[in-house]
């Protein structure tokens, strides 16, 4: 599976200077294309702040025709476009792997793709998604927990008192070592 897709995609246009016709604007993006899947998803937690489509060309956001602007709440506006259909609503929360739309020929678009750009919210200036990727790789290894951890958390707030009796379900059951660290970070939260 890819980071924005469900399963595997391709790169039909890289970041950097392209021609598009006559269009010689610097490309702040990278486009891809759906190939075992249409369906988009959120590389990460976060919450939808717009999900509109633009027709006004006076208005340049046109372009991307039916679109999906999300906080990750890290410090990036992620902008997901072209799309067919949008299956989020503004101020909507959305955790990582969810369906944020379907790849799509709207706005100004010469095929179906996702235009996907990525921006810092403290300057709008766009980065490259690929370096993105590696920032939210760094991240999610920082904030990563493991079993060990989870345990502890839900012992010390009084959750399990003995860590003891969970060790052998824990070996055998991936679900309930999922569950206990989502709880864990639930409670590390608060």
């Amino acid at each position: 599976m890819s980071r924005i897709f469900e399963g595997a995609c391709r790169i039909s246009s890289p970041l950097g200077a392209r021609a598009l016709g006559n269009d010689y604007r610097f490309h702040k993006g990278i486009d891809f294309v759906g190939i075992d899947s249409k369906n988009i998803i959120s590389p990460t937690n976060g919450k939808i702040i717009s999900s509109q489509i633009i027709t006004d060309k006076n208005n340049l956001t046109w372009e991307w025709g039916n679109y999906v602007k999300m906080d990750d709440l890290n410090g990036f506006w992620l902008f997901f476009c072209h799309l067919s259909k949008r299956c989020v609503t503004a101020g909507q929360t959305v955790a990582k792997g969810q369906i944020i739309g379907v790849e799509g020929q709207t706005g100004y678009s010469f095929g179906s793709h996702l235009h996907f750009e990525v921006r810092k919210k403290s300057d709008n200036v766009s980065i490259d998604p690929n370096e993105y990727f590696k920032i939210l790789d760094e991240w999610e290894k920082k904030h990563e927990m493991n079993i060990n951890q989870a345990l502890k958390i839900l012992k010390d707030n009084n959750i399990i008192s003995n860590v003891g009796p969970w060790k052998t379900t824990i070996e055998t059951g991936k679900y309930l070592e999922t569950l206990i660290i989502n709880m864990a970070k639930k409670l590390s939260r608060v």
